[in-house]
Order: structure tokens, then sequence, then C-alpha cells
């Protein structure tokens, strides 16, 4: 076997001298034929678990070597990524899809020209087949129909690969995507991110949404119990429309990237995730009833008989409601400060709130009964602080009622300014922006 690169440690690491031990490693050439390596750092904004470098090949001989270019994929720099990425095993999952499942679906994602990881650190390294050649759409402005019903067909062939048979070889050993484990970390997640995601996007919230955000924060573990007991499969984890690739109209060409959050669960929430937050509203309508349908449709024919088509629409609207939970997480976690980043957030949240009320999703909130635990109502605190300033915030509200204080804020608590922030506040402001 030829000998393997060392792990790379950022951009200025790749080197020709090791892409030629990649590629030679990976059995893509059998001498070296890279005299240089242009390196293209294309960012982590849609890609915040890793670093993604398009690096452009010259030959030995001057000329452009096949492949021309290659996608270098490592980690993220940051600490916090780094850590949070080990502890979801988000490197690892990658990995594994390109070395271990990729071979076996009709879902089309990058080819592996090389891949290493390490057990005990996580990091890792991926050297992937360039699809530049294919758009990948941003999600601010959405797929079109015909493209999404593309993207529906092809999750379709993954999940019907798998479902029922995740006990077996190649995804005996994934990560369950929705499992107790999930449901009690997002739990206190989401209830520590729900204030963040009310006050940033107020408008896009009518009353019944909020009420219904606002009722799930308690009840998170529980919803993500029942979605996770039907059929399971193995998923994307993170469908959206900028971890795809389409070719020309009618070519029917499509690629899906970015597998981090791959795994095994319920089928229906990826195409929950997909509709709600990458298709446009009025499309999403249009289309909805065909997309289930053909998703109905192509699993059955791949062998899955214990799903009906009732079973496809109460799993896809009950999933909707997880669209929502993991799109206020990501009002916390993800760095808003940043223009761009900023606007798509708004743009999905809208969607998926618009879709959530569509679809009726509250159907679906658990019920509350005599065994919520104290941890759960607990975890909702930040929640009900935050409730009580916006009535302090009204016109008229206690604050606007409140003594004046004396000169220079003498006579009272220093730190009375600061009473009713929740730790989920204070951390929101202390988190990367």
């Amino acid at each position: 076997m030829a000998d393997r690169p060392p792990l790379c440690d950022g951009a200025a690491t790749v080197t020709a001298g090791w892409m030629n031990l990649a590629l030679i490693a990976g059995g893509v050439f059998d001498s070296p034929a890279i005299a240089d390596v242009s390196v293209e750092n294309l960012g982590a904004a849609s890609n915040a678990a890793g670093t993604l470098l398009r690096c452009h090949l010259v030959g030995s001989d001057g000329s452009a070597p096949a492949p021309e270019s290659v996608i270098v994929k490592l980690p993220a720099s940051s600490r916090v990524p780094v850590r949070v990425t080990k502890w979801l095993s988000l490197h690892k999952r990658e990995y594994r899809y390109y070395r271990d499942i990729a071979p076996h679906t009709e879902l089309r994602s990058p080819a592996l020209l090389y891949g290493d990881f390490d057990e005990r650190t996580h990091r890792y390294v991926l050297v992937l087949e360039d699809l530049g050649h294919l758009e990948c759409p941003s999600q601010v402005t959405g797929v079109d129909a015909g493209r999404a019903m593309s993207a529906v067909r092809a999750i379709a062939r993954l999940h019907g690969r798998f479902w029922g048979k995740t006990d077996r070889a190649p995804t005996s050993g994934s990560y369950a995507v929705h499992g107790t484990t999930a449901g009690r970390v997002l739990h206190s997640a989401y209830a520590l991110a729900l204030p963040r995601a009310l006050d940033l996007f107020d408008d896009h919230f009518t009353a019944r949404t909020r009420r219904l955000a606002e009722s799930l924060a308690p009840l998170v573990a529980r919803h993500m119990a029942a979605t996770d007991a039907g059929p399971r499969t193995f998923i994307h984890g993170d469908y959206r429309s900028e971890n795809m690739f389409f070719g020309p109209a009618g070519s029917g060409e499509f690629a899906a990237i970015d597998w981090q959050a791959s795994g095994i669960g319920s089928g229906l929430y990826d195409l929950a995730y997909f509709m709600g937050g990458s298709v446009l509203d009025e499309d999403r309508r249009r289309i909805e009833a065909a997309a289930l349908g053909e998703y109905h449709d192509i699993v059955r024919g791949l062998g899955v008989t214990d799903l009906t088509l009732a079973d496809c629409r109460r799993s896809y609207r009950r999933h909707m409601l997880d669209t929502l939970v993991v799109h206020v997480l990501g009002c916390r976690f993800l760095r808003l400060s940043d223009e761009d980043t900023r606007e798509l957030m708004s743009g999905v949240m809208q969607r998926v709130l618009v879709a959530v009320e569509d679809l009726d999703a509250g159907e679906f909130l658990p019920d509350r009964g005599r065994s919520v635990r104290i941890g759960a109502i607990l975890s909702t605190l930040p929640l009900r602080a935050h409730r009580l300033m916006r009535l302090a915030r009204r016109p008229g509200g206690p604050s606007a009622r409140r003594a004046p204080r004396g000169p220079q804020g003498q006579g009272g608590n220093d730190g009375e300014a600061d009473e009713g922030r929740t730790d989920g506040e204070h951390d929101a402001d202390r988190a990367p922006q």
C-alpha cells in the first residue's frame, strides 16, 4: 500500500508533495504527477464544521492533469466547532459515509479520491471530486419546483435502499440522528436558543407560531422520542439546497454533499427539512402532494411494504416541528452578525414557520401529561425570563412605571439593569458572531 500523507493542519500544508502522496494512496495516480497546487479557500459560511479548499492542480509537464482540480475538506480552525464536531462525531460520520456507504447508494455524491481520519483526535481530511461544473443554488433564493422534485426523488432512493436494514452493513453502527440522547441535548439547547430567535425574527412569528414555539420548549425530548419511534433508514441529516448540486435544466443531474449530520433516523425528516427550508412557499404548496406521492412510490418500489401514503404525510407534518427546532438552534449557534448568514437564516426561518402553520404541525405536540419532569420545566426558565423582559419593554409596562432612580444610578442595585437576562442570553452575547 502506498505511503499515506500526514493529516493536514490547514491550507498551507496542502502542497504538491502532499497532494501527490494523497492521490497515489487513493489510487488516482501511479506515480507523482503534480508539480504545483493553487489553493482557493472556499470559506466556511455554509459549512461551519469544516473548511473547504478548491485545489487547482498543475501537472509535472506543465499541463493540466486529470483531475484538473479537487476539493479538500478539513476541520474548521475554531476551537468551538472542533469540540462540537468531536462530541457529535461529525467528521467521523462524513468520513465513514464516503468510505463505506456512498459506494452502495444510487444518490450521487462527490467521489472520494482520498480520505483519512484519526480516531483519537477526530482530525480528518477528504480529497473529493470537484463538482464546480454543476450549480449549487443559494438557500436564500431557494430551488424551483423542478429541481425540488429531483432532490425528492434522489433522497427517496437513498432511504428506500436502507429502509429497515440499518442493522446490517454498511450502515450498522451509524450514529443515531434521532434518539433519546439527541432529544435530551436538543431539549436544553432549544430552550436557551428560543428567546434569541423570538427577538431576532419577531416579525416572522404569528401569534399562533409563537405560542407553538413556546409550548414546544418543555416537550422537545418527548417529541424527539415520538419521531424516533417509526421506521428507520439512513438519512442525510442536513438536506438543504446549499448541500446540493444540479446540472442544466432537464438533465436530471444531481448530487448531495456535506454528510457530517448523516446517520440513522426517520426518512421523512430529510424531506420535511428540505421542503420547509429550501423551497419557496408557493412552490412547496404546489408540489407538496406530488412530492410525497413520488417519495412513497419510490421507497415502495425498493421493497418497503410497511409505509402508506397516509403514513408519509403524517410523518412529514410531524417532522416539520423538528425543522423548526433545528432552525431555532441556528439562531444561537450561527454567526448572525454576518450579513449573509443573517439574511439566509431570516428567509429560511420565515419559510419554516409558514410551513409549520400550513401543515398544522402543532397537532403533533406531545401531551404534557403528569410525567413532564422538573428538568423539563426548569429548562424553560430562560423563556419565562424572556417573556417578562418583553412585558417590561412594552409602553406602559413595568419598566415604564418604575420609579426613577437617583443620580448616576444611585439608590438601586448596581446589577438591576441585567435583571431578567438569562444565562442563554449572556451566552449568546459571548458566542462568536
